[in-house]
């Protein structure tokens, strides 16, 4: 079992433990620039700020709002008083983000308690206590379960999702997966959204668990492959583990969503840009890939997706180029509409591993380690965008587009 702790109005709760006299108040946290919201209060929320809106559009929804820049440094220091009574309870739990953490629960103290539902409880009121703030937990066999029930009964909430058919159980207590997810529309899945969650209503599937039983090659065409894995997860399968803070990422990927484009250059100079961000990322972490990864998405909300393995394990840009320039070609049809583009990187291990075929032209690969070098010191010097290929350039002066979910 895996439980999901996720504090509640992090950066406006921060604020307003800073500063007790905004309790109760409408309060918008504000970005690094000021005009978008990062988080609002439960307060803001009723008047139905999101996060994310623009600062105009919720001081219409909220006229009566109080809207202040963030406190960066006291939101970290209250991250950071969490994670403490987390890892004091628990030696195996993830930090997700700064106001999200996964815990293992079959490591705790004694294996799983006996009443989940009770241990929550408890554990979200001593961090009430200690910290002043609240969060709400959730509990169920896999991750994806687990941060959805985390969501059920925010904020200050505990809900175990049982992976007994019909709930509750020796060791937890809790709701069947059938029972919860019949309860959660299609958009309260994290990744969906409302736009997805149209089309996947156009298919009959109004609730979580109608996407949980769906046909998997209608789910692979609305969603890609990464569908399949959601199903799974929902139906209590834990694909992903809790990772310590230094375990690597075993994949890296990229997508943006954008306007309806036809134009091959366009679309594609949105690929290279992804592979110069992954890569790099790839790089710093003193990885390599085996296998590359291409996907696009057309107006119908429909992926499609290839995928090429690498003759040997690399972290440079050009071995894996000719790799993602035939996934592109393999994909794209002239005349279709596409609104997202994406690149993953996969199979990815420590360098130093590497071992060479033996028919590979080891010069050659000699050769695209030191281009890459010597670019990676200008893009350090000079940032990203100082040097990028001609193709890439499709894109320049284009107005950026909405920067989509990095998978790690």
């Amino acid at each position: 079992m895996i439980a999901h702790i996720d504090a509640d109005a992090f950066f406006a709760s921060a604020l307003q433990r800073k500063r007790p006299d905004l309790k109760g108040k409408p309060l918008l946290a504000l970005g690094m620039g000021g005009g978008c919201v990062i988080a609002a209060s439960y307060e803001a929320k009723a008047c139905g700020v999101k996060t994310g809106m623009r600062l105009g559009d919720a001081r219409r929804l909220c006229p009566k709002a109080i809207a202040l820049p963030s406190d960066f440094d006291e939101a970290l220091l209250a991250s950071r008083q969490i994670e403490q009574i987390l890892q004091n309870r628990c030696p195996i739990i993830e930090r997700y983000s700064v106001d999200e953490w996964f815990l293992d629960v079959r490591a705790l103290p004694g294996g799983i308690p006996e009443d989940l539902l009770e241990w929550a409880t408890e554990l979200k009121n001593t961090i009430s206590r200690s910290v002043g703030l609240t969060v709400s937990i959730g509990v169920g066999p896999s991750k994806l379960l687990a941060k959805m029930s985390s969501e059920y009964q925010k904020p200050f909430g505990a809900t175990v999702v049982s992976p007994s058919p019909l709930g509750g159980g020796a060791r937890g207590g809790g709701i069947s997966i059938e029972d919860f997810l019949q309860d959660r529309v299609a958009s309260a899945i994290p990744g969906i959204g409302t736009r997805r969650a149209v089309h996947a209503e156009a298919q009959g599937w109004n609730t979580a668990w109608d996407i949980a039983n769906a046909d998997k090659e209608k789910i692979q065409q609305l969603f890609g492959r990464p569908g399949l894995d959601m199903q799974r997860e929902l139906l209590g399968e834990a694909l992903t583990k809790v990772e310590t803070e230094n375990a690597p990422p075993k994949s890296i990927s990229r997508t943006r969503s954008f306007a309806p484009v036809k134009n091959r250059d366009m679309v594609y100079a949105h690929l290279l840009h992804h592979l110069t961000y992954t890569m790099l990322k790839m790089r710093r972490e003193g990885l390599a890939c085996t296998s590359v990864s291409v996907w696009l998405r057309n107006g119908e909300y429909t992926f499609d997706q290839k995928l090429y393995k690498l003759p040997c394990p690399t972290d440079t840009e050009e071995q894996v180029l000719p790799y993602m320039h035939r996934c592109f070609e393999k994909l794209f049809e002239y005349g279709t509409a596409y609104t997202q583009v994406g690149l993953g990187l996969y199979g990815l291990n420590p360098k130093g591993g590497t071992q060479y075929s033996l028919f590979e032209n080891i010069k050659k690969l000699d050769e695209a380690e030191d281009i890459q070098k010597a670019l990676d010191i200008l893009h350090k010097r000079y940032g990203r965008e100082a040097l990028k290929r001609g193709s890439a350039m499709a894109i320049s002066s284009a107005k950026k587009p909405h920067l989509g979910v990095v998978n790690e």
